[in-house]
């Protein structure tokens, strides 16, 4: 199939997906045709109703310190964190991954190291090469061009540009009404230190990251500033839709990231938080 084509289809297919996975989680939403893996999803919906929570990112201003401070609280971590959990007592409570390129390469070796129940969509399920019974599937819609947030993740959620979307939405379904980010610097990860360590990658990793990204924008040769503002302008897009609805329901979320880029949400400093010790 051309790429013209492609194009044309892909709106189609994924009005067709949610149909269908709009039908599939009414039922689920009432307790019917629940196999094992939305059984348990069901059971996370509003468990945590007016609780806070923290979101950690992989972004350079990460401390292993910082995540001594909230040991105590509800926190889901991201990727490749489990790298710090020799240099630090905090452990998450969930764990998220999205990236199908992680997935293929990386997924074998998180899950030796994460031991909480693993949210995934479920594409990015499919492709993993490393399973385990703590994992969690969400059915799931990618457009390249779209980003919605719905709060309805027993029918579908939408993918796009980063992880951190698909804990948010995931927070906002579990019940949470406080959530602080922390690690989320938004900057360029395709540059020198753009995570909390400098080899937070494989090679392998990277290359098949930078050929997802110039395959998105058509384009056989770019900059690793190129592909870092690219990111950084689909992020900051998708997060404005997060922060517009999560307004609307009444759920705040908070910045607690230590620099960084990203000004969507409102900045607070850590150590003034409330029970942080």
């Amino acid at each position: 199939m051309n790429e013209k084509m492609r194009k044309a289809v892909k709106p189609v297919y994924n009005t067709g997906k949610q149909i269908w996975y709009g039908t599939t989680g009414f039922f689920y939403g009432h307790g019917m045709f629940l196999n094992e893996n939305f059984r348990r999803l069901a059971g996370y919906q509003n468990l945590h109703k007016g609780e806070r929570c923290f979101l950690i990112g992989t972004g350079p201003s990460l401390r292993a310190e910082d995540l001594d401070m909230i040991k105590d609280e509800y926190a889901i971590g991201c990727n490749m964190l489990y790298k710090l959990y020799d240099k630090t007592v905090w452990r998450p409570t969930y764990y998220c991954m999205t990236d199908r390129v992680y997935a293929k390469h990386q997924s074998q070796e998180m899950v030796r190291y994460v031991d909480v129940p693993i949210f995934t969509p479920r594409s990015t399920y499919q492709r993993m090469t490393g399973k385990s019974k703590n994992i969690i599937y969400v059915n799931d819609i990618y457009d390249y061009e779209t980003y919605k947030i719905r709060g309805k993740m027993l029918s579908y959620c939408w993918l796009k540009a980063s992880v951190m979307l698909f804990m948010m939405e995931l927070a906002v379904y579990m019940g949470f009404s406080e959530i602080y980010l922390l690690g989320v610097d938004c900057t360029n990860t395709y540059t020198a230190n753009g995570h909390f360590i400098k080899d937070y990658m494989k090679e392998d990793t990277k290359k098949a990251e930078d050929q997802r990204i110039k395959r998105d924008l058509k384009k056989k040769q770019l900059t690793p500033e190129e592909m870092g503002l690219h990111n950084y302008r689909r992020s900051i897009e998708a997060y404005e839709v997060v922060h517009k609805f999560t307004q609307s329901c009444g759920v705040k979320i908070y910045n607690a990231t230590r620099g960084g880029d990203l000004e969507v949400f409102p900045r607070v400093t850590l150590e003034n938080l409330e029970g942080i010790c």
